[in-house]
């Protein structure tokens, strides 16, 4: 008689494995160009229901990418349509955010005015639900929770499209804003009720301003208590950026961490002052739920935003493990605490704060669990925060292109001090809000303190040498990086494991990308302003750079730097401005202040352009065809004067003309016709009416046309006559508004490739490149890589 079969059990894979299966499955959803066909989905998920011995962990990555698809989908349905951008609507609703404000130049009267930025619920159920508003020139108060009767122009989430520039539709799609809009009429309603904790927070906002008033540290104070980081400046974040100390005005795990540890300490010593009560409840667990309420209260308290709401997650799991006595299940806790956060909200994992949160939170698990060796408490603080630096390394170059020596050394002085800062900072506002006459010079005081170590933060920032590092490695570099840090904290036995910090050196080394023969130029996608970018095999220059507009928007800080940090470039030989425009010339001293500039031309340098001046690069031919000088007989002298490029590989050549007018167009054509003659085109003022007169298009006879012209502008560039003139040419013409950043490759053959940013690398929250109306479809090669 045979045997009965028995079934093989299916092997039961650790929590590491199913944590890994499902982030690995929501990533690569994320990672595609547009999610997949619901039926597509379905069938992949079937092999789950199949018996076989890996099912589980199918399983778990098939609900990680069915999880990802659904979220991602909702988000991109309730998105405001593009071909609706425009559109003006009146609705009710309510301000659902701490507003943000500027000053703004006052009226005529000299009645002083602001602009706000907030997020906006309208009750419209036709209108996206969550909407971010800005309001220019208000002469009204704007408060959380208010309820306003807008007239709103709306339109689609979009945003300057760089390789490695801040992806503005990437953070309205993670942050779940659907809509953008301009404010056009305004008047209040009466609405009360509801929203209690935001308005809540809205009034700890007035009273913090009306006990602090003019107070240097004020920024500071609003940002550690309600998370309202609005008056923090440039100079502020870059004090931190430099010194690696960002993380300190973003409540996450290292604030409720920090309250929560004030809590427990003050709370068991004194619940031992009453015997009775350690009879009934342990010292160490009624400490345990004080500081977890106390926790609980200040993630409300500042926004319960999402890096809060993690660090709530990952301290209640842990204290239940320690509640239970079972400290050991830390670590699990830590990993059921990262499935909560990725399963309830598996967008969270396009932002960087997850990633910095949980790898810092193990790495101090990692380091206090006894492993990386015993000794005193300064010891074990400086070895703790090494490891954190280290570990930590890898991403922060990922996220924020570079990093510095100066980080490990400012945290391990700054952290410890506000551990009894932000406690003493919450017990002095509460202190205020019951005894004004005792509390006040006590938050006072505390604020002096905060504020005096920003103070010494800038300092440092200052006047470290090289503190800053800017980079963006390949991606070869951060893997092999991640591996030092798997060795650094492997067991002591493992070979090799003291060459482990070579692994970190690539991190800090230039790579090479530009073209081995002729130029690449890139114009970037900078809103409407300009920014061109020229490499040759050994030389970068950069041709303008971008709009700034106060602390609302800085293209040099936010797009151009990332741009070339990411092609590799640390150093400009030289930058030339063209002229004195803000749209030109705004980005030029986040570029300085970033990289290396060895040279500059034109508006902000002491050597202006001079019509005639000529020089070689790598066999490249660079001239400047026009300058201030040109310009002094001509109407609007600042345009007309500026800086005109051309660029030549042999007889194949670029021309950047920058604003110039008719006028400098018709001296130029009836001084150097011959030298106007180019492949490619950067359309003069942005396409105006007011230049590419029919002489100066025939004479260039352009290929390719680029307009560096922003998405939806109010200047309506390009205008139609002017894309009509070069359509009659045939010349094909791209937009970066539309395209986001166009690059061409040229060389003594021609043009050998073009290629946009958003045609070839297209991500699921980023609109679809658009064709500039009029034109003639793309034929030299548009798609191709360049």
């Amino acid at each position: 008689m045979a045997a009965p079969r028995t079934e093989v059990p299916a092997p039961r894979e650790p929590w590491p494995a199913h944590l890994l299966a499902f982030t690995a499955a929501a990533l690569a959803v994320l990672a595609l160009p547009r999610l997949p066909d619901v039926r597509f989905l379905i069938l992949a998920a079937l092999p789950a229901f199949a018996p076989w011995r890996r099912r589980a962990l199918y399983a778990t990555a098939a609900l990680g990418a069915l999880l990802t698809a659904w979220q991602a989908q909702r988000a991109l349905d309730a998105r405001w349509p593009l071909e609706a951008s425009g559109a003006e609507r009146a609705v009710a609703g309510r301000v659902i955010s701490l507003p943000e404000s500027q000053l703004a130049p006052p009226d005529e009267g000299g009645a002083p005015r602001r602009d706000w930025r907030f997020l906006f619920r309208p009750d419209d159920p036709a209108l996206p639900p969550r909407i971010r508003v800005a309001w220019y020139r208000a002469d009204a108060e704007v408060k959380a929770g208010q309820c306003w009767r807008l007239t709103l122009r709306l339109r689609a989430p979009h945003g300057d499209v760089n390789p490695g520039g801040f992806d503005y539709e990437a953070w309205l799609f993670r942050q779940g804003i659907a809509a953008t809009a301009t404010v056009r009429a305004a008047e209040p309603c009466a609405r009360r009720g509801g929203l209690w904790l935001l308005r809540a927070r809205q009034a700890l906002v007035d009273r913090l301003q009306a006990w602090l008033p003019q107070h240097p540290g004020l920024g500071l104070v609003l940002g550690l208590t309600v998370g309202d980081r609005g008056l923090l400046t440039e100079r502020d974040w870059d004090a931190f950026r430099i010194t690696g100390t960002s993380h300190l005005m973003a409540i996450a795990g290292l604030h409720v961490g920090m309250v929560t540890a004030a809590a427990y300490f003050l709370l068991r010593w004194l619940w031992v002052l009453w015997p009775s009560l350690t009879l009934r409840l342990p010292a160490q667990k009624a400490a345990l739920v004080g500081s977890a309420a106390t926790a609980t209260a200040y993630a409300l308290l500042s926004g319960f935003e999402p890096p809060a709401q993690r660090a709530l997650i990952m301290l209640l799991l842990g204290y239940a493990a320690l509640w239970f006595e079972r400290p050991a299940l830390v670590p699990r806790a830590l990993m059921l605490a990262w499935f909560a956060i990725v399963a309830a909200d598996p967008l969270a994992l396009l932002s960087p704060g997850l990633w910095l949160s949980f790898c810092a939170v193990g790495a101090i698990l990692y380091a206090v669990s006894g492993r990386l060796g015993s000794g005193g408490r300064l010891l074990e603080l400086l070895r703790l925060q090494a490891l954190l630096s280290l570990a930590l390394l890898p991403l922060t170059f990922f996220f924020f292109q570079g990093g510095g020596w100066l980080g490990p050394l400012a945290n391990a002085m700054v952290v410890p001090l506000f551990t009894l800062l932000l406690p003493a900072l919450l017990l002095a506002v509460v202190l205020a809000a019951l005894a004004p006459a005792l509390g006040l010079p006590v938050l006072s005081a505390v604020a002096w303190a905060i504020y005096a170590v920003r103070a010494a933060l800038g300092w440092a920032a200052a006047h470290a040498p090289g503190a800053w590092i800017a980079a963006s490695p390949q991606p070869a570099a951060l893997l092999l990086a991640l591996l030092g840090v798997i060795a650094l904290m492997a067991p002591r036995g493992l070979p090799l494991k003291t060459f482990a910090a070579l692994c970190f050196v690539p991190l800090f080394l230039p790579f090479a990308s530009a073209p081995q023969s002729g130029f690449a130029l890139t114009a970037l996608d900078v809103g409407q302003g300009l920014s061109v970018v020229v490499r040759t095999a050994q030389h970068a220059l950069l041709f303008d750079a971008g709009p700034a507009f106060g602390e609302d928007f800085d293209a040099g800080r936010s797009q151009v730097v990332p741009y070339l940090l990411a092609q590799g470039v640390r150093r400009l030989d030289l930058m030339i401005v063209s002229h004195a425009d803000v749209d030109h010339r705004g980005g030029a001293p986040a570029v300085r202040r970033a990289l290396t500039v060895d040279e500059e031309l034109g508006a902000l340098a002491t050597r202006p352009c001079v019509g005639g001046d000529r020089w070689s690069w790598d066999g490249v031919d660079f001239e400047i065809l026009n300058g201030p000088q040109d310009a002094a007989d001509l109407p609007h002298p600042r345009n007309n004067g500026g800086c005109v490029l051309r660029v030549a590989a042999g007889d194949h050549a670029a021309l950047l003309p920058a604003d110039i007018e008719a006028g400098a167009e018709r001296r130029l054509l009836a001084d150097q016709p011959q030298a106007l003659r180019a492949d490619v085109l950067l359309a003069p003022h942005h396409g105006s009416r007011t230049s590419s007169t029919e002489a100066f298009v025939r004479a260039v006879a352009p290929r390719v046309v680029i307009y560096p012209a922003g998405w939806q502008n109010r200047f309506d560039f390009p205008r139609a006559p002017v894309v009509a003139r070069y359509a009659a040419l045939g010349a094909e013409q791209h937009m970066t508004g539309l395209e986001g950043a166009v690059t061409v490759r040229v060389d003594q053959s021609g043009i050998l490739a073009l290629g946009s940013e958003r045609r070839l690398h297209p991500r699921l929250w980023r609109q679809p490149a658009q064709p500039v109306p009029g034109a003639p479809q793309s034929r030299v090669g548009l798609g191709a890589s360049p």
